[in-house]
């Protein structure tokens, strides 16, 4: 029996489908939109599927694609990584501020943040891809850094990163600055002017 084959939804790369299909994006940087934040799981799988579609990226054609991203719980490694996670993806939406962490460190303080508000802000996010450990085969794409490589928009550190203005600008007083307890370097001392500089006549 014959098969009348519609590929218009297969990508151009059609060797990949087996990595996602056409919607997925490749590996890359950029500005991205928060469309969901669900919880899922029970007792002792208990996660939340992070959902954001491309605003701007390394590779245009991407814009528009969406990516989802676990973020389990359960600490499996004692070091405290889906604590870091969380408070990344927080502090790069701007629900609060490095500064605030240090506060709240400091005096044993544990917030309870609606993180709902993640909604509709948008974060800046690397994209790596990466092997099946068993088969090498498969890949993955997840956020880079081991999972931390999430930024606020106005973060120096991706200030040459694509950006959407429209959407920058839009956001910006949402997501409010990048702030953070690094002390800044102290301006430089102004020379005085000609007519303030005694020996600036001499010659």
């Amino acid at each position: 029996m014959s098969f009348n084959f519609d590929f218009s939804h297969i990508p151009d790369d059609p060797t990949r489908l087996q990595e996602g299909g056409g919607d997925r994006p490749t590996p890359g940087r950029g500005m991205v939109m928060i469309t969901g934040w669900t919880e899922y799981g029970g007792a002792n799988k208990q996660a939340h599927v992070l959902e954001f579609e491309i605003c701007a990226w390394t590779a245009p054609n991407d814009v528009g694609k969406t990516h989802t991203e676990n973020f389990f719980h359960t600490d499996r490694t004692g070091k405290g990584h889906p604590q870091k996670r969380f408070t990344c993806l927080a502090m790069a939406a701007g629900l609060f501020t490095a500064k605030d962490v240090k506060q709240w460190k400091a005096v044993g303080a544990t917030p309870e943040i609606d993180m709902s508000k993640l909604v509709g802000r948008p974060i800046m996010i690397e994209l790596v891809e990466q092997p099946d450990a068993t088969d090498a085969n498969k890949k993955y794409l997840n956020i880079g850094g081991y999972g931390l490589a999430m930024y606020h928009i106005k973060d120096d550190r991706v200030k040459e990163w694509p950006k959407r203005q429209s959407v920058f600008n839009q956001c910006a007083a949402m997501v409010g600055d990048w702030v953070s307890d690094k002390p800044t370097a102290p301006p430089a001392a102004k020379k005085p002017s000609g007519e303030a500089d005694p020996f600036a006549a001499m010659t």
